[in-house]
């Protein structure tokens, strides 16, 4: 496909959406040149945008469009189907006070995807421009459509995401996930290799005086909150969380089961503004902040403060761990090794292809020599933030490669007719909440 026919297939897909109703109200008869296809909430589909689409698909896959008029017929309705689906979307989120775009992403996604076109002109830009200029199109306007697309994509997903954490459980039958299966055997890729192993991660813990003077601290910093310091300010300064430290302690929101018990007993036991007392768990000692709430979740910010962790307290790890990975060669179960030692953060099981190894740890090279049932380490490794870590791991499973059985994809088979399910409750939903009116 030549470089005009693919960005004018990319035009098409961009093309694809909905004008209001209002914008047609200029034309003395707008079913003269064209036809509506159906009418959603305040939008209207034309057919034209059914046709587009058709060839935007017959340019990337000639062979997949229908060659009859009947089929053509079920593709247009098909496709139909999907617009309506994402306007039902578009028009909800748009209603939606706690859907917020993030629009510097949308210039970063839209300023990569020029760049990526522009490389594919031999030309470079002037060439990319030249084509736009055929399409009657400038780059400004062009990088408009394309920030339109990204904004109405994370509108989408983000309206989804939103309701699918409230959705209540669906029911999938075995039927269906064998239904699924059967669908999904034939894109399935050949399985890998496969290595299975149960872990045991040990991690240097620091000593009582560690623990006391990072309390203290923590306390202190809960003092001037109290007299009326900034909490992100703060944060900022002080906190030890590489991952909100630079956002002022900023957590998002969040609900029961995505934080550790004591933390969330603390932030959902707060009210709107309030500042927790110092809270303790196995990350150190935290100050939280609720700053909104509603049914089930909470916004908030925190202030991590570590105890320090020495030489000796990683000595006393290894030794520790030697003690671990000698009663995991006597019988002891990885399980209960790992209520008693592990780094709860850690994995306690994997199942990785054995070319994945070289993505772990460089001491974790020695599990693709290993046997089934071995004991190996303990491994040694850098978390990357200046901390070790000692991992004892027993080999479970060693899978040569072949295709898929149901029994291996199951669980994430279940997992999407489930996502799928409850997708479809949400659009069925909207649907009976919205106009809805098909005239094709």
């Amino acid at each position: 496909m030549t470089h005009g026919l693919k960005l004018l297939a990319a035009l098409a897909v961009l093309a694809t959406g909905a004008a209001p109703l209002q914008a047609q109200a200029g034309r003395p008869d707008p079913n003269l040149v064209d036809r509506i296809a159906a009418v959603v909430g305040d939008s209207v589909v034309l057919l034209s945008q059914l046709q587009e689409e058709v060839e935007r698909m017959r340019l990337q896959n000639p062979t997949a469009i229908p060659q009859d008029e009947a089929g053509l017929q079920r593709l247009q309705t098909q496709i139909l189907e999907t617009i309506i689906n994402q306007l039902l979307v578009l028009q909800a989120a748009a209603r939606d006070t706690l859907v917020e775009i993030d629009n510097a992403r949308v210039e970063e996604i839209v300023t990569q995807e020029i760049q990526q076109r522009t490389r594919q002109f031999a030309g470079g830009q002037p060439q990319f421009q030249a084509q736009l200029a055929r399409e009657g199109l400038t780059l400004a306007q062009y990088r408009e459509v394309l920030a339109t697309q990204v904004r109405h994509d994370q509108l989408q997903q983000m309206f989804i995401q939103r309701k699918l954490q409230s959705a209540l459980p669906v029911d999938v039958s075995e039927d269906e996930l064998r239904k699924a299966f059967e669908e999904a055997a034939t894109q399935l890729q050949q399985r890998p290799r496969l290595l299975s192993f149960d872990q045991v991660v040990i991690a240097p813990e620091p000593s009582d005086s560690a623990k006391s003077a990072a309390r203290s601290k923590a306390e202190a910093l809960l003092d001037s909150l109290r007299a009326g310091a900034d909490f992100e300010a703060l944060a900022r300064t002080h906190s030890e969380d590489p991952g909100s430290r630079e956002s002022g302690g900023d957590l998002g929101w969040f609900r029961r089961g995505a934080m550790v018990r004591e933390f969330e007993d603390a932030a959902f036991n707060l009210g709107d503004g309030q500042v927790s007392g110092v809270v303790e768990t196995e990350f150190g000692y935290h100050i939280v902040k609720v700053e909104r709430s509603r049914a089930g979740e909470r916004r908030g910010r925190h202030i991590l403060v570590r105890a320090q962790v020495v030489p000796e307290d990683a000595e006393r790890a290894r030794v520790r761990a030697d003690s671990v990975a000698a009663m995991a060669r006597a019988g002891t179960s990885m399980a209960e090794l790992f209520d008693r030692y592990s780094d709860p953060l850690a994995p306690d099981t994997l199942t990785i292809a054995f070319e994945q190894i070289e993505q772990l740890p460089p001491s974790y090279a020695a599990l693709s020599t290993a046997s089934e049932n071995q004991v190996v380490g303990p491994l040694e490794y850098d978390t990357g933030r200046g901390e070790i870590r000692l991992a004892v791991v027993r080999i479970r499973q060693i899978r040569e490669p072949g295709a898929y059985t149901y029994e291996e994809v199951k669980a994430q088979l279940a997992d999407q007719v489930q996502r799928t399910k409850q997708i479809q409750r949400i659009l069925d939903d909207l649907r009976v909440r919205t106009h809805v009116d098909i005239r094709l």
